[in-house]
């Protein structure tokens, strides 16, 4: 996946499934690692974005 849009559109749609996932699932602790993790791939697009903006 060389193409950033790709890389991109994969980050975010990964994102928002696991913080979907784990917000429906909030009562139980991987409920709560799930929205972790989906809130360090948002986080992670935005590092990339700007890795290839400085880079």
């Amino acid at each position: 996946m060389d193409n950033p849009l790709n890389v991109m559109t994969t980050l975010i749609t990964i994102g928002i499934f696991l913080l979907a996932f784990g917000y429906s699932w909030r009562e139980r602790s991987w409920g709560i690692a799930l929205l972790m993790l989906g809130m360090l791939c948002m986080f992670g697009s935005i590092v990339y974005r700007v890795n290839l903006a400085i880079s």
